[in-house]
């Protein structure tokens, strides 16, 4: 698997019709209900239809199967070059992951899986397209929703270290411009100490005032402004598109921002709700991992990633183990 920037669109392009294809069946799948908005009630209520996107499945290391860090353990294929460290090769974001739909309230099964009309890549139809606010002098109005992505260990937007191929920044508006998701709002936060002209240097010209350096550390303390977990619910709205992506290899601060998206309650305003897709570097006592990682015992080990992430996709995030 390999995503194609080759493919590209501008707008609400949905991709050609096509048929199941039988290596669809490795993949996993994110099942979703279609919403529809009610202008008299001014509130969302089930719709008709089933949807049903693809997404990597978990298995192996949570990485790129031919990374190097996974040495011995490592896939090997002829004439393949291998992987860096950074690889995100594995990686399905949402508008790269084929998808289907029904007009019934079931859920399908496997054969009805086989027999529906597939997207290969593109916008759910389940996607928000538009956003309904209400204001007291025209009734409700409504907007496109916004484009979020939130990157907590962003570093600098163009390179990592020395390595500009594991730049985040450079990842996110590569991969998600590509397939009509490009950002209105881009959140850098990063603790260690940046130079502001070479960061905003590095920055494409059409993220000029859309692109956010926030040069400090956030919390997960109440009551704290850097809370993150309350910023994230100030920033997104429920009918946005929104990306997290969190590494910033600091368990004290990322262990309780998953517990809160593991166990809060969407009904009732939990920030789970808001997240569409979460790139997450999950850091535990795992042999290949743990010089890279610096060896991170009394974290948990590969088995509670696994959980980890199948728990978050279980709560409707489109959950990948980020490198």
């Amino acid at each position: 698997m390999s995503l194609s920037k080759s493919v590209q669109w501008d707008n609400y392009d949905t991709g050609n019709a096509t048929s199941f294809h039988s290596s669809d069946t490795f993949m996993s799948r994110m099942h979703y209900n279609r919403t529809c908005y009610n202008s008299k009630t001014e509130k969302f209520h089930l719709a008709k239809g089933k949807g049903v996107q693809l997404i990597e499945p978990l298995w192996g290391m949570l990485r790129d199967p031919f990374d190097r860090w996974c040495g011995d353990k490592a896939l090997k294929m002829e004439n393949h070059p291998g992987a860096s460290g950074q690889s995100k090769a594995h990686i399905m974001p949402q508008g790269y992951a084929p998808y289907t739909y029904t007009l019934t309230d079931t859920v399908p099964t496997d054969e009805e899986l086989q027999t529906q009309e597939w997207r290969t890549h593109g916008l759910p139809p389940w996607h928000s397209s538009l956003r309904p606010s209400s204001d007291p002098r025209v009734g409700t109005a409504y907007r496109p929703p916004q484009n979020i992505h939130l990157d907590l260990g962003s570093s600098y937007f163009g390179i990592w270290g020395a390595d500009a191929g594991a730049a985040s920044g450079q990842w996110f508006y590569d991969t998600y411009h590509a397939r009509g998701k490009p950002f209105d709002r881009f959140i850098a936060v990063e603790v260690e100490t940046l130079n502001d002209t070479k960061a905003f240097t590095q920055i494409p010209d059409d993220l000029v005032g859309v692109y956010t350096l926030m040069n400090v550390g956030l919390s997960m303390d109440e009551g704290d402004k850097l809370n993150t977990i309350d910023m994230i619910k100030r920033v997104v709205k429920p009918e946005d598109f929104f990306v997290f992506k969190l590494d910033i290899d600091s368990a004290p601060i990322e262990e309780p921002i998953l517990k809160s998206l593991l166990e809060d309650d969407q009904e009732e305003g939990g920030a789970s709700g808001l997240v569409d897709e979460l790139m997450f570097e999950h850091h535990v006592n795992y042999e290949p991992m743990n010089a890279p990682w610096h060896n991170p015992k009394g974290v948990g080990d590969l088995h509670r990633s696994f959980n980890c992430f199948r728990d978050l996709r279980k709560k409707g995030i489109r959950a990948h183990s980020w490198p």
